[in-house]
């Protein structure tokens, strides 16, 4: 269970970075293809907004899509290292502020003053006391109109199967995993579910508008993608849908995307 120590020595110190996030994206064909067949797809309802906050940009694979949809673009990391590649890559952009947080609040945003807050492949390492602490200062730096698009953990809807495992033999951990009877968990947060986010959303006074449940490299759906907004702007309930193809999405994007790859790279 990774802790916000945990969080910062392995983004500051110990990942090497390789391709700067790149890596992430190589099922979808890179991130570009990623971007326009996977995420926008999925946001572009709430774009362009005037003012976007990001959450744990990393090396600002997203942060690249999303300052062609605002005005002003907030960056907010709890990796030193993160922000000061950000700051090198997008050097010049004075439409991008940095700042470095303590991984749970967003002490240096204005209050109400964000209306679109996106995070993306990072908030899935953070366990359920970070992300309910993130939830409370969303519901204090949105906009009445605004809304956020968080990527999380759901892994915890299966923590009692990895945590009874867990306590076995790593061989056996090992051998499940390669038989495919068990998915790995890529330091998901196990103490983290829709459930518990959409619990923590209503609790700070904001509503999931929806959640979508999803796989990630296997057959659990360890992820989920929440739309939120301020209670006062939604009056129905969340809707929540359980996709356990979005890895097939992934190698359908990619193969749309490969020819003019192979066109452009010669």
């Amino acid at each position: 269970m990774p802790t916000v120590a945990d969080n910062v020595a392995m983004w500051d110190r110990w990942y090497d970075w390789p391709a700067g996030g790149e890596e992430w994206s190589a099922a979808w064909g890179g991130s570009e293809a990623q971007w326009r067949g996977t995420i926008l797809p999925r946001i572009d309802p709430l774009l362009p907004a005037s003012t976007i906050l990001e959450i744990a940009p990393g090396f600002g694979r997203w942060t690249h899509y999303l300052r062609g949809h605002c005005d002003r673009l907030v960056l907010v990391d709890l990796s030193p290292r993160c922000i000061d590649a950000c700051r090198e890559r997008f050097a010049g952009d004075d439409r991008i502020e940095y700042h470095v947080n303590d991984g749970r609040s967003l002490r240096a945003v204005e209050d109400a003053s964000v209306d679109f807050v996106f995070s993306y492949d990072s908030l899935v390492h953070a366990e359920a006391d970070v992300l309910a602490s993130y939830v409370r200062e969303l519901a204090r730096v949105l906009a009445a109109s605004g809304a956020a698009f968080v990527h999380h953990s759901n892994a915890g809807e299966y923590r009692r199967t990895y945590e009874a495992v867990r306590r076995g033999p790593r061989a056996l951990r090992a051998r499940l995993v390669e038989r495919g009877w068990l998915d790995r968990l890529h330091r998901r947060a196990l103490s983290v579910s829709a459930e518990s986010f959409r619990a923590s959303c209503e609790r700070a006074g904001l509503r999931c508008l929806t959640q979508e449940l999803v796989n990630w490299g296997g057959r659990r759906l360890i992820d989920c993608f929440s739309t939120v907004v301020p209670a006062a702007a939604a009056a129905r309930p969340t809707t929540v849908v359980r996709n356990p193809r979005f890895m097939d999405e992934a190698a359908s994007v990619r193969a749309r995307h490969e020819p003019v790859n192979a066109e452009t790279s010669g």
